[in-house]
């Protein structure tokens, strides 16, 4: 599903979501097996928030990788670089 990174394969570095969310363990991160659905579950438990407040956070921390991936690139000559 588009949007969803974190949903059957992780894309995103285990240091970024811990730097992110100090309160989940690197053993958290192993049980994920990269769901993102598993992450929220941990986060809600973790942090004491609503489903939708962890859900706006996850959205908002896949947006800002996705941008920082897509600004370590290469220019392709492309656009306004």
């Amino acid at each position: 599903m588009p949007g969803r990174p974190l949903s059957g394969s992780w894309l995103y570095p285990p240091s970024a979501v811990r730097q992110h969310w100090p309160r989940v363990t690197a053993e958290d991160i192993a049980d994920l097996a990269g769901e993102r659905e598993a992450l929220m579950h941990v986060l809600k438990a973790r942090y004491q928030k609503s489903y939708g407040e962890i859900e706006r956070e996850v959205s908002e921390f896949e947006l800002r990788e996705r941008r920082a991936s897509y600004a370590s690139r290469p220019s392709l000559g492309i656009g306004p670089d």
